[in-house]
C-alpha cells in the first residue's frame, strides 16, 4: 500500500478515482476540472446571451480548445438534454455534419418524454415522433442539398431538441475542402437572420478561422472569435495540486516548476506527467507522502514513452540522422520560455547543455547553424520554419512538439530553463507579439527562478 486509504489490491479502485481527475485522453467538460480559462469562460457565457451569436475558438493543436467548448457547452446547454457533440473528419461536408446533428438530436430528444403516452404522432419534414421514438428521415443525407435545407434542418433540430441546445463542432479545420468549409459562413448568417434559437460553438486552428470568415464577412457579426493561449503556468499548478491532494500527497515545489516548464504550458502534457506520477506512487512498497524527484523523473520517462505517436515521428526523424549529434541541438530548441528564437540564442542554450554530457564534443557555431537549417528540411522532420514577419527567428512548426522535446531533454537529465525577461527584453521588445498568445513575451512568473543564466 503506497498511497493512503487503497491497498495494493486496490488498483481498479484507484485507477478509477485517478480517471476523474486527470483528462490526457478526452476533453474536459467539467467547470471544477477546467484550471486557468475563467476569463475565456465568461466571455463565452456573456456572448451566448446575445441572440443570433455563436463562438469559434481557435488556437494551436493541444491548448484545450475542446475542453473550454465542452465545459462552456454544459454550461449553457439546457438541463432537458445533452449537448450535441460533431467532430469533423476530412471528408465531412455541411451535409453530412448537420444529418449527424440531426441524428443526434434525435436520440435525446425532449419530445419523447412527451409523447410517450400519446395515441397521435408529431410529424414534421425531417423528424418523426411516434410511441415516443424520435426518428429522422433515412435519406437526410441526400435532403440537404443546400445552406437553405441545412438551415431548415436545424431548425428543426431545435424544436426537438431541447430548451436551449448548444452544438460542438470540433476540429473545423480537419475539414479538406474550402467549399464546404466557406459554407458555415453562410449557414451561420441564416441561422441568425431567421433567428433559430440554436448555438454552435467551433473549434479550429487559427488558418481555420480565416477560411470561415473569409467566405461571408457579414457572417463577423455572428461570431465570437476566441484565442486560446498556451495554459498559464498558475493554472498548471493548480492541475498537479488538485489531483496529488485528492490523494493526500504533497509535491515540492521544485517539482511542480519542474512540470510546469516541460509541460510548455500545454494541458495535455500536465494531466500526462500527473497520471504517470500517481501510478508510480501508488506502487511504491510503503505508504508515500510526498513526491520525490525520483518518482517525478520516473512520470516523465513514462510520459515520453506515453506521447502520440504524430508528436514523436518528427522528433525520431531528426534524431536518426547520420551525423548522430541532432538530439542535443533539438533540446537546445526548446530551452527557452520564448517560441520564437534566434539561432545565436539557440546555440547558447547548446553550449550549456553540453556541458552538462560526458564524453560529447559540441559542434562549432556554423555547424550547429547548419543542423538549425536542416530542420527545417522533411527528411529531418520539418520541426522548424521561419517566422513569418521578422527575418532571422525560428519557432515550430509544429507548437506542440516543443513540449515533447522538453520531456525527452529532461528524461535524458538535461533540465531546460525558461530565460528570465529582463535577460532578453531588448532583443524581443521590436517582434509584436500576438494577442493573447505569449509567443514573444515571457510567461513565467515572478519568484520562480531556474538556478542558472547565459550569455
Amino acid at each position: 500500500m503506497a498511497i493512503h486509504g487503497y491497498t495494493a489490491g486496490e488498483r481498479d479502485r484507484f485507477g478509477t478515482q485517478l480517471n476523474k481527475l486527470v483528462f490526457p485522453s478526452h476533453p474536459i467538460d467539467r467547470i471544477e476540472h477546467l484550471y486557468g480559462r475563467t476569463k475565456e469562460l465568461d466571455r463565452i457565457e456573456k456572448a451566448l446571451f446575445a441572440e443570433g451569436r455563436h463562438i469559434f475558438i481557435y488556437g494551436d493543436r493541444g491548448v484545450g480548445k475542446s475542453s473550454l467548448a465542452a465545459t462552456a457547452a454544459n454550461q449553457y446547454q439546457s438541463a432537458d438534454a445533452s449537448y450535441i457533440d460533431v467532430g469533423c473528419a476530412p471528408n465531412a461536408t455541411l451535409a453530412s455534419i448537420v444529418a449527424n446533428i440531426a441524428l443526434q438530436a434525435a436520440k435525446v430528444s425532449r419530445i419523447n418524454s412527451v409523447t410517450k403516452n400519446a395515441s397521435a404522432g408529431v410529424k414534421t419534414r425531417y423528424f418523426s415522433v411516434e410511441a415516443g421514438v424520435t426518428e429522422v428521415s433515412r435519406n437526410l443525407h441526400d435532403e440537404i442539398r443546400s445552406v437553405t435545407d441545412a438551415v431548415e434542418v436545424l431548425r428543426e433540430v431545435s424544436q426537438v431538441h431541447s430548451e436551449k441546445p448548444v452544438i460542438v463542432l470540433d476540429e473545423f479545420d480537419r475539414i479538406q475542402s474550402a467549399d464546404e468549409r466557406s459554407q458555415f459562413a453562410d449557414l451561420l448568417k441564416q441561422l441568425g437572420d431567421k433567428r433559430i434559437p440554436i448555438k454552435l460553438i467551433i473549434t479550429g486552428v487559427g488558418a481555420s478561422l480565416d477560411a470561415l470568415l473569409g467566405a461571408h464577412q457579414s457572417a463577423i457579426r455572428q461570431l465570437e472569435t476566441i484565442e486560446l493561449p498556451r495554459l498559464g503556468w498558475e493554472a498548471r499548478w493548480e492541475i498537479v495540486q488538485s489531483v496529488t491532494d485528492a490523494f493526500g500527497i504533497t509535491v515540492n515545489k521544485n517539482e511542480l516548476i519542474r512540470i510546469a516548464a516541460v509541460s510548455d504550458g500545454y494541458p495535455y502534457y500536465v494531466h500526462l506527467i500527473s497520471e504517470k506520477l500517481m501510478w508510480h506512487l501508488f506502487d511504491e512498497p510503503q505508504v508515500v507522502l510526498q513526491a520525490s524527484k525520483a518518482h517525478y523523473q520516473a512520470a516523465i520517462r513514462d510520459a515520453v514513452y506515453s506521447v502520440a505517436a504524430e508528436l514523436k515521428r518528427p522528433y525520431e526523424m531528426a534524431i536518426k540522422q547520420r551525423s548522430g549529434d541532432y538530439e542535443e541541438v533539438l533540446w537546445s530548441t526548446a530551452d527557452s520560455d520564448y517560441l520564437h528564437r534566434y539561432p545565436a540564442d539557440m546555440y547558447s542554450s547548446y553550449t550549456y547543455i553540453m556541458t552538462k554530457l560526458q564524453n560529447k564534443t559540441p559542434l562549432d557555431q556554423d555547424r550547429y547553424a547548419n543542423r538549425i537549417r536542416s530542420l527545417k528540411k522533411t527528411s529531418c522532420g520539418a520541426i522548424l520554419i521561419p517566422d513569418p514577419i521578422v527575418k532571422g527567428l525560428y519557432t515550430y512548426r509544429e507548437k506542440m512538439l516543443r513540449g515533447y522535446v522538453r520531456m525527452q531533454a529532461e528524461a535524458n537529465g538535461i533540465e531546460l530553463i525558461g530565460e528570465e525577461a529582463k535577460a532578453t527584453e531588448k532583443q524581443y521588445m521590436h517582434v509584436s507579439p500576438r494577442a493573447s498568445s505569449g509567443y514573444h513575451q515571457s510567461t513565467i512568473p515572478k519568484g520562480v527562478h531556474f538556478g542558472r543564466k547565459r550569455q
